[in-house]
């Protein structure tokens, strides 16, 4: 009798953690109920754009600033991929947004992403690297390659070797680095070409190992400024399209598509990255995103957004009211989407 009830307790453990991973609720390991074999570029993974602005910034928050929540808290949510942008200061690498630098250095950052992946081995997590060289002089440019080489080789087995089709079995309790700008002395990660910034996104870029050199097909939006009513609708169409395009891609084809962007002109006339202009730009757009992932839970891709894990923030300059940002609804849809579809 008693090796019975211990049959019916497990069974019954077993029904709770599984309904608890197909609706999202446990975010800092979600990752547990995903088969090994299921391909990384098949996975429905959501993103925070400048993940570092929220362990705060040392000039004025009125601009720059895209998440509220910290790196950890970040990945406490269910965020999986972190946009990190190092700039040399010194001799030593800081994350930047622009000219604007985070309190927190890439070593740190590193080290926080290490810290949950021990405590979560289920887990990884991907980061998009790109130089911010703007607040960075000639020196400290040709100083960057070396330093983040470094620095992802001092990550040794924590550092995933990029394959066109890895899986997830490979790459748990790993870092995957996928940079736009590239270094040196690292033989983990991947160097992507072919990015850009219109508003048709690249369907044809390409991701190419250190390892060995091969390579991915990489499809990419990231139209980051729609300033006026014509560009937002511009936005919501492209992020539509890599939407349908995360769908439809075989199973090998990797998909980033970013929700990002600032909706605010300075006095008008002036395109300007204010932190209010973020927010106003998730307001409108994820709200629209959320509807449809509700409705459709085909795999999405990497989705990229701004106040991830949050769905109110406070006002700012020109506007009083709390924004509606969606932004915690918006990541446990993404992470629903890899329980309710096969691709």
């Amino acid at each position: 009798m008693n090796r019975y009830w211990r049959l019916l307790i497990l069974l019954m453990q077993f029904v709770i953690v599984s309904s608890t991973f197909a609706q999202g609720f446990d975010t800092e390991q979600w990752m547990m109920g995903l088969e090994d074999d299921m391909l990384v570029s098949s996975l429905s993974i959501p993103g925070a754009h400048d993940a570092a602005t929220g362990e705060g910034v040392c000039l004025f928050p009125g601009l720059g600033v895209t998440q509220t929540l910290d790196l950890r808290e970040l990945w406490s949510c269910g965020v999986r991929a972190f946009d990190l942008r190092p700039a040399v200061r010194d001799t030593l690498l800081y994350i930047y947004h622009g000219r604007l630098r985070t309190k927190i250095s890439f070593t740190e950052a590193l080290d926080i992403i290490k810290v949950q992946l021990d405590s979560f081995p289920s887990e990884f997590a991907i980061v998009l690297l790109r130089e911010e060289s703007d607040s960075e002089d000639e020196e400290e440019r040709a100083l960057w390659p070396s330093l983040v080489g470094r620095s992802i080789k001092e990550m040794a087995d924590k550092a995933a070797a990029f394959s066109p089709g890895m899986k997830l079995g490979e790459v748990r309790g790993k870092v995957i680095f996928l940079t736009r700008s590239s270094y040196i002395g690292a033989d983990k990660g991947a160097y992507v070409s072919g990015w850009n910034h219109s508003g048709d996104g690249a369907a044809d870029a390409c991701i190419t190992s250190y390892a060995n050199g091969k390579t991915a097909r990489l499809q990419v939006q990231d139209y980051y400024a729609p300033t006026d009513s014509k560009k937002r609708a511009a936005k919501k169409s492209v992020v539509n399209k890599y939407l349908a395009m995360a769908h439809d891609a075989p199973a090998e084809v990797w998909t980033v598509n970013f929700l990002s962007g600032y909706s605010t002109t300075w006095l008008g006339c002036t395109s300007l990255a204010t932190t209010s202009g973020y927010k106003r730009n998730a307001e409108w757009l994820h709200s629209y995103v959320l509807e449809r992932l509700k409705n459709d839970k085909r795999p999405v891709g990497i989705l990229m957004m701004d106040y991830a894990g949050v769905d109110r923030v406070g006002g700012g300059l020109w506007h009083w009211k709390p924004f509606q940002v969606c932004g915690k609804e918006i990541v446990r849809a993404v992470i629903d989407c890899n329980f309710n579809s096969v691709k």
